[in-house]
């Protein structure tokens, strides 16, 4: 078969579409539209709510005409008990709207965090190197709680104020039309303000949110790399850091708080004039007998009323753009697609039984930086041990990286038994491979549960014999709790060669065919270096190994030896033939000898 290249960019992911606002709520509105069985009730709520303030403002007519003019003792005997229920039924509706809402906020955050953390789960590894943990964080943590907001409060607010101003208005609008035109002469104002406070609020939010970002990826790195910081003293140094950080959000803050203090103070000053204008205008009417006394109270207390909800409404509406630029992130996270997947017709990879076989592969992580690796041919047999050696940025991890399409080839094809594992499920692919690295990856659980990692389902016996083969079950039992002692954030509470040996127990529980060892070796004293050795001996028997090793003592009994320079392949041959070619090979292992030498005669 020919080489074919691939469909997308290496070491990218697609990029998302900007949204518009309306297209951002209109998706807002499918996330919240499950939970409609909450929110139908809350809007019953909210309407009843604004209708009962509708009747406060209309029952200030009869109590002012009918109770205190006209002195109906009936009426007066009657209101307090109409006034108690209309209270009654607001308290009522207003703990369930508020209620609901909140029930509703709440699952629609849990709903999106759990779809951005799968989204961000089934994203390739492209993605978490142009990005900051941080960031990533901000957005499950920061950005979906602002959302949260929308969904309860937000909605609810809008909603119970937008009807509450409706009513009313048809209170106002039932009184007197004329007066109610006049009442509105400060409106057009009032929404160029909300427009223009809003548009402010939502870059200042925008920004804040980026800043989050920043803030929390310096506490991730700053926290998990203490032993750095305290080693170099650089604590003074991380505070001040964090400081800036700090106090640029505390500034964006303040910028954000001026101009919600501002907008309040707007809303008010448009209410007095225009409560004024009713007023003058009211007055005549009242001096004139065009209107009652009780009537234009009613009509007064309607108007104050409803700016009260207008002046809400602005609030709203910064909290609005709050969200949309908090919904715009989130959007464009979850719209991005990871250049590396299943093809439509993916089949799957059966165990491995004949071979992997690289053909003319190259690699660049972009286009416009060098390539990695250049026309690599390599046929590795099954059962095969063969070791990559080579100068730091030979391409050595970036080859075996592309085993497990972690990344894909840029040109050339990766065949196992034949087949171009562009073609097979990435499941299969990738459940045929275990990779132990110099970095071990351990997380926060029991030791039982970190060796059984991707099968939980695997017995006692099985956890034993594993633990046993990669030298770890005497330090396991050891420990206070044995195999249910939770081992701490990237196993901290073990040593670096106990925790190599709990990663060879997960990779021999797992059984796979192909085994990938990238210096699993490097970092380790000389007796931890030995137990893991013997544990690798026993995992790489049987098994297709890729051996990356710095220390070439490690691998002097493979069965092959490959030796890259530049992305190239330069040699191959066992440890005896490449001594003998006097290569690239041999005066890796003179240098790296006479280091030894001189470090032994130094010691001496």
């Amino acid at each position: 078969m020919k080489s074919t290249k691939s469909s997308n960019r290496v070491g990218t992911v697609i990029p998302a579409v900007a949204l518009s606002n309306r297209e951002l709520l209109w998706r807002f509105g499918l996330l919240i539209w499950p939970y409609r069985y909450y929110l139908i009730p809350a809007f019953v709520c909210m309407l009843i709510l604004a209708g009962t303030n509708g009747a406060i403002a209309f029952l200030v007519q009869p109590i002012l005409d009918k109770v205190f003019i006209e002195q109906d003792r009936v009426l007066l005997a009657n209101m307090p008990f109409i006034i108690m229920a209309l209270f009654l039924v607001r308290g009522i509706v207003y703990f369930s709207q508020i209620y609901l809402m909140e029930s509703a906020g709440q699952r629609v955050v849990r709903n999106l965090q759990v779809r951005l953390y799968g989204h961000l789960m089934a994203m390739d590894l492209a993605y978490f190197q142009a990005n900051a943990t941080g960031n990533i964080l901000s957005h499950v943590t920061y950005d979906t709680n602002v959302l949260k907001a929308s969904a309860s409060s937000m909605v609810s607010n809008l909603l119970r104020e937008g009807f509450t101003v409706i009513f009313l208005m048809g209170v106002l609008f039932y009184r007197d039309w004329q007066m109610a035109l006049v009442s509105l002469v400060g409106l057009p104002l009032a929404g160029v303000l909300i427009y223009r406070f809003g548009r402010r609020i939502r870059r200042l939010s925008q920004t804040r949110q980026e800043l989050m970002g920043t803030m929390t990826s310096h506490l991730e790195e700053s926290i998990t790399g203490q032993r750095i910081v305290k080693a170099f003293c650089m604590e003074r140094y991380e505070r001040a850091r964090f400081r800036l950080i700090n106090r640029t959000i505390m500034h964006n803050m303040l910028r954000s708080a001026k101009v919600k203090a501002f907008s309040s103070p707007s809303m008010d000053l448009i209410a007095g004039f225009a409560v004024s204008a009713v007023i003058l205008y009211g007055g005549q009417m009242v001096m004139t007998g065009q209107t009652t006394t009780g009537a234009f109270f009613s009509f007064i207390t309607a108007l104050l009323m409803a700016y009260d909800p207008i002046k809400s409404l602005t609030a709203i509406n910064n909290q609005l753009q709050e969200s949309l630029a908090a919904a715009r992130r989130l959007f464009a996270v979850m719209d991005l697609q990871p250049s590396i997947q299943d093809r439509a017709d993916a089949i799957v990879l059966p165990r491995m039984q004949q071979s992997i076989h690289f053909e003319q592969v190259s690699f660049h992580y972009r286009s416009d930086l060098p390539p990695v690796l250049q026309e690599i041919n390599l046929t590795i047999r099954a059962g095969e041990r063969v070791a990559l050696v080579g100068h730091s940025g030979s391409g050595k991890t970036t080859l075996v990286n592309l085993v497990p399409r972690f990344f894909d080839v840029t040109a050339g094809t990766i065949r196992i038994d034949g087949v171009d594992i562009r073609q097979v499920s990435q499941r299969s692919l990738r459940s045929q491979i275990a990779i132990v690295t110099q970095d071990v990856i351990l997380f926060n659980d029991t030791v039982r549960n970190n060796i059984a990692y991707g099968d939980r389902a695997r017995s006692e016996e099985e956890l034993r014999q594993a633990a046993q083969a990669a030298n770890a079950l005497a330090f396991i039992e050891a420990m206070p709790e044995g195999f249910d002692t939770v081992i701490g954030d990237r196993g901290i509470r073990l040593s670096g060669g106990q925790r190599q040996r709990l990663s060879i127990a997960r990779s021999l529980l797992k059984n796979a065919p192909i085994l990938i060892l990238d210096e699993a070796t490097s970092a380790l004293d000389t007796e931890s270096e030995r137990l893991v050795q013997e544990a690798l001996e026993r995992l790489m028997e049987g098994r297709t190994s890729l051996v990356i090793a710095h220390r070439l003592s490690t691998i002097q009994n493979v069965d092959r030896i490959v030796v890259l320079r530049d992305g190239r392949i330069v040699e191959e041959g066992t440890h005896a033939e490449l001594l003998a070619r006097e290569g690239e090979y041999a005066r890796f292992h003179f240098l790296q000898f006479q280091q030894q030498e001189y470090a032994t005669t130094g010691q001496g």
